[in-house]
């Protein structure tokens, strides 16, 4: 699934282990006593030459077809830049691998091959002094009924240069999850009964249960200066059905929130 793909882009070009602890991760990023960083620090790797640059990669053969972009905005971080094109680049040569294996495998069993396809589009979801949230969407098709989308998110943090998964920011995930109470569940159900037209079946295990905080993305907010509000998005299977699509709830920063919050964050948060 598409959501997993700026996972990949920490635990791959970062070099972070899947076992690597918040704590390491944090210190891997240099943001471990207080969230921030020295002059000296910040422009690491931003030279006077680096110029701001978009890219957008589109590749369409006979085995596959790729897309890949990002603004301006990340391109003008040289640190991250290349981090994005490596990913490009890894990404397309899986595919083409893939694509080729499902080719042959197609030509010697004697059905047709469907191509296959992978976009990936990051996008900048907010920013504060310290941090810029970014989102990366993606689709995938690899034969079958119907392909699959999704969306995943990442930190990067300005000084340190370096990425991290936005729950590293709260005292854990329970934490996060006592502090939103209900406001996810009832903003989900109201979103489930408008596109359901009626109400939500509580005996539906499936689809009609609130999913648990580890099976969302989530996705921090700003207002230019702090983070004000926080994304919940269910990719399509989590709260419904595929022909549902995908949900997204939308909720501000309250005091239970912000408590959730490690302290050394919380400057970045709005009070």
């Amino acid at each position: 699934m598409t959501g997993s793909f700026a996972k990949l882009l920490i635990a791959g070009l970062l070099g972070l282990a899947a076992c690597t602890s918040p704590e390491e991760l944090e210190r891997e990023a240099g943001v471990e006593d207080d969230g921030t960083a020295t002059d000296a620090t910040a422009g690491e790797g931003a030279g006077a030459g680096d110029a701001a640059t978009a890219r957008e990669i589109s590749e369409e053969t006979d085995l596959y077809a790729f897309s890949f972009s990002y603004p301006e905005t990340l391109g003008a971080i040289p640190a991250l830049r290349d981090r994005l094109d490596e990913q490009a680049n890894r990404e397309e040569a899986d595919l083409q691998r893939a694509a080729r294996d499902a080719s042959k495998e197609a030509r010697e069993e004697g059905f047709p091959y469907n191509r296959y396809m992978v976009t990936i589009e990051w996008k900048l979801a907010g920013q504060t002094d310290n941090w810029l949230s970014l989102i990366e969407n993606g689709a995938t098709y690899f034969g079958g009924a119907h392909g699959n989308y999704g969306l995943s998110s990442v930190l990067w943090h300005s000084g340190a240069q370096r990425l991290l998964e936005p729950i590293n920011l709260f005292e854990s995930q329970t934490a996060l999850g006592e502090a939103l109470g209900d406001r996810f569940c009832v903003a989900l159900d109201a979103q489930r009964m408008a596109r359901r037209g009626g109400e939500v079946d509580a005996a539906d295990e499936i689809f009609g249960r609130c999913p648990a905080l580890e099976e969302l993305e989530l996705v921090l907010l700003s207002n230019g200066e702090k983070f004000d509000r926080l994304m919940l998005y269910a990719a399509p299977y989590v709260a419904g059905p595929y022909a549902e699509g995908d949900y997204e709830v939308e909720l501000s920063i309250d005091d239970a929130i912000r408590e959730a919050v490690k302290p050394r964050y919380r400057e970045d948060f709005v009070s």
